[in-house]
């Protein structure tokens, strides 16, 4: 990868760059700009998202890992007080070595995946891009498990208005909305749904989110305006 980027780079480019910054593999001086990319192109912030959801699973199929005592050494010789000209945050010696530090802890986890060889993790099944004109993009990935489904929902640009909350619905043929819970704006919620409620088939399935009172619509049903609307889409 090159050390600049424009904005919306083509669709391969975009999917490369986006596995390579959540795996940690890009170069210091390649960080500013991901970061402004990632600020400034919406399909470029999802698909970090979407990477950051495929990697959740392996995550949490391992035990940690304590790092060697001359990794924790380097790092903390890289933030030990010293007299930097410009502060600590403009050393380019300081990211240097905490880049070498970041690459040793990351060849560590991959180590640790070769050697425990733990059992595959679940595949994503199918994907809901729930967008809403005003309150931003929730985007649902959805994993089979042994009782159903596990959705987990992550909100890209979202605003919920103050004093208020967004709640998720499942609709199924032939059957009122059920709610699966609130939404938070700034971090992704994992939501489990029963195969008896789910149905049969995922694709007969959609989402809904509805803006509610705080904690949730006191009815079971939806009260507060319709957001955004989605089907499952497979992957």
């Amino acid at each position: 990868m090159s050390d600049s980027f424009e904005i919306d780079p083509p669709e391969d480019d975009m999917e490369m760059l986006a596995a390579e910054y959540v795996l940690g593999l890009l170069t210091v001086a390649q960080l500013p700009h991901v970061v402004a990319l990632r600020h400034g192109s919406l399909r470029f912030d999802r698909a970090v998202q979407e990477w950051e959801l495929r990697l959740l699973p392996l995550t949490e199929a391992l035990a940690p890992l304590q790092p060697s005592p001359r990794v924790w050494s380097v790092i903390a010789a890289a933030i030990a007080p010293r007299p930097v000209r410009g502060g600590l945050w403009n050393s380019l010696m300081f990211w240097r070595t905490f880049s070498i530090a970041a690459g040793a802890l990351c060849a560590g986890l991959i180590a640790g995946i070769v050697s425990r060889a733990p059992p595959a993790p679940p595949v994503p099944t199918a994907t809901a891009m729930l967008a809403s004109k005003t309150a931003g993009v929730f985007v649902a990935t959805a994993e089979r498990t042994a009782g159903g489904m596990r959705l987990v929902v992550s909100p890209s640009q979202v605003t919920i208005p103050a004093g208020k909350s967004a709640e998720l619905w499942l609709i199924t043929p032939g059957n009122r909305p059920a709610p699966l819970g609130l939404l938070a704006s700034n971090r992704p919620v994992a939501i489990t749904i029963p195969a008896a409620q789910l149905g049969a088939d995922i694709h007969l399935a959609e989402l809904a989110i509805t803006i509610e009172p705080p904690g949730g619509s006191p009815t079971g049903q939806p009260t507060g305006p319709t957001i955004a609307e989605a089907e499952f889409n497979s992957l």
